[in-house]
C-alpha cells in the first residue's frame, strides 16, 4: 500500500498551502470545536515521504485557523498513526 493510500485509510487527504507546501489534512472535533489536523515532515516544509519519517502534527480551529494545543512531534509517521483511536 502506498503512503497516500495509507493516509487515506486513516481519513487524511493530501492538501497544499498558499505558499506551495504540501501536507496531509483531516477534519476532526477538538475541544468541542470543528478543527483540522495537519501532518507535515519534522520541519513543517512539506509532507512526510515515508512511514519512517519524523512528523510534526498540529491541530487548528476550523473557523479561526488558530492552533489548538501545542504542536506534537513524533519520531515517525507510523508511530503517530498507531497513536490514533481505532
Amino acid at each position: 500500500m502506498s503512503l497516500e493510500e495509507t493516509m487515506s485509510a486513516y481519513g487524511f487527504r493530501l492538501s497544499a498551502g498558499c505558499s506551495g507546501e504540501a501536507f496531509y489534512t483531516k477534519f476532526v472535533q477538538s475541544e468541542g470545536k470543528r478543527a483540522y489536523v495537519n501532518v507535515t515532515n519534522r520541519d513543517g516544509s512539506g509532507f512526510p515521504a515515508s512511514l519512517e519519517d519524523p512528523v510534526n502534527v498540529v491541530t487548528y480551529d476550523l473557523r479561526s485557523g488558530d492552533e489548538i494545543g501545542a504542536p506534537r512531534l513524533f519520531e515517525s509517521l507510523s508511530l503517530y498513526l498507531e497513536s490514533l483511536p481505532k
